[in-house]
This record gives structure tokens, C-alpha cells and sequence, in this order.
């Protein structure tokens, strides 16, 4: 296990259950923050925490699937830290309907946001880098990449092109000195779902997403995890 004091890492989603859980850790661990949701007022609360731990935090809201404010997010990063070790994709969207009355807008909604967002992401962390010191890319995929379900087909599509392209992207970043990861979890007890009606209680906690994530960062450098697919005992 490897010590991530004064590694700086970048989190997308990072008000969203597991994001706000991530950032506690990762403050606690001396992590150096950048942070950044659309949601402005918790992003400021959430700075506010990580400071109030005992390290270093900037924030920045921005729509993950927007390059102009994204790439905003990336120069805060370097103006502020000068280069990054980590990036943790935790921002996606899933939109329930029936193909033959999803609106065309939800379509692109759930492409930009889980699948063009983290492409935006990667193509912004990756010249923060340094070779010598390495890099780890976690994308946050989910176990409907790998069981369709009928309730959100696109999520399903989208999330499985999450996982190729973060496939692709580790063969083509290893001369970089960066592993990529892609973390296809279950269904996990998060705002996500809204006022949907489904059984929290047999879902994943955003702690356990949290954890599997900890233990990615902070896996030795010759590891290299292509992927991790994980869901609840009691969801199975």
C-alpha cells in the first residue's frame, strides 16, 4: 500500500454521495484536492470541509460535458498544483424511459454526461502528468455494462462504452506511466436514483464504492486493474 500524501487528485461528481465520502478520505490521507460538480453552493461546503481537515482544496463548478469549463477546472488544477497524480470520474447520469418515447435530448443528456464527459476529463489530465511520477485514471463505470436492464437501455450503452473506452485509453497512456481503471459497481444507496422506488437497503453503500476506489489508489505501481466489477451480496 502506498502513501498518497501530497498526491494531488481530481474528482468530477464530488458532491454526489460518493464523491463527498471520496473527498473525506482523501483529505484525511493529506490528498491534495481539485473538485469540481455543477451543484456551485456544496461545492463551496465541500471545499470547505477538505480545508477544515488539514489540506489543500480548490473547487470549481462546471458541466463535465462542456470543454470550456471543464478545461477551466484543468487550469485551476495546474495554476494551483502544477501537475496531478489522480482522476477520479465519478460524474454520470441515468435517465429511465422507454425507447419509443425517450426524447432525443435524453439521449444526448446520457452520452455527453457519462460518455463524452469522461473523455473530456481524461483528454485534460493526462498532459498534467508527469512520467516519472505516474498517473491513475478511475472512471466509474456499472454492472449495467456488463447485465443490460430494461429500465435504461442508453445508461446500459453508455456506461459499456464507458468501459471500452477506458480500456483502450490504459493501452494508449501505459507509455505515460498511466493505469486506468474502470470501476463497474451496482446499484449503490445514492441520490442518483431520485424519487425512483427501489430497494435502497439491498443496494451499495457509497462507503463501499468509496473503499474499492481507496484501494485502487492506493495499490502498489506494478498493479495494474483493468477493471473491478463489484455489487451488493444482498442485491444479487
Amino acid at each position: 500500500m502506498i502513501s498518497l500524501q501530497d498526491k494531488v487528485a481530481i474528482i468530477t461528481g464530488a458532491t454526489g454521495g460518493m464523491g463527498t465520502i471520496l473527498t473525506r478520505e482523501l483529505a484525511a490521507r493529506g490528498v491534495k484536492l481539485a473538485l469540481t460538480s455543477k451543484d456551485s453552493a456544496k461545492l463551496e461546503k465541500l471545499q470547505t470541509a477538505a480545508i477544515g481537515a488539514g489540506t489543500q482544496a480548490v473547487a470549481l463548478a462546471a458541466d463535465i460535458a462542456n470543454e470550456e469549463e471543464i478545461s477551466k477546472v484543468f487550469q485551476l488544477v495546474r495554476e494551483t498544483y502544477g501537475k496531478a497524480h489522480m482522476l477520479i470520474n465519478l460524474a454520470g447520469v441515468s435517465i429511465p424511459a422507454k425507447v419509443e418515447t425517450m426524447e432525443e435530448e435524453q439521449y444526448v443528456a446520457t452520452l455527453e454526461v457519462n460518455l463524452k464527459g469522461t473523455f473530456l476529463c481524461c483528454k485534460h489530465f493526462i498532459p498534467l502528468t508527469e512520467k516519472e511520477e505516474g498517473g491513475r485514471i478511475i472512471n466509474i463505470g456499472s454492472m449495467a455494462a456488463k447485465r443490460a436492464n430494461g429500465s435504461a437501455p442508453m445508461y446500459c450503452a453508455a456506461k459499456a462504452a464507458v468501459h471500452m473506452f477506458s480500456q483502450g485509453l490504459g493501452i494508449q497512456v501505459k507509455e505515460n506511466n498511466i493505469r486506468v481503471t474502470t470501476l463497474n459497481p451496482g446499484p449503490a444507496n445514492t441520490g442518483f436514483w431520485g424519487n425512483r422506488q427501489v430497494p435502497r437497503e439491498k443496494f451499495l453503500q457509497p462507503e463501499d464504492v468509496a473503499e474499492v476506489i481507496l484501494f485502487v489508489l492506493t495499490a502498489d505501481a506494478r498493479l495494474q486493474f483493468h477493471e473491478i466489477a463489484f455489487e451488493s451480496f444482498y442485491a444479487m
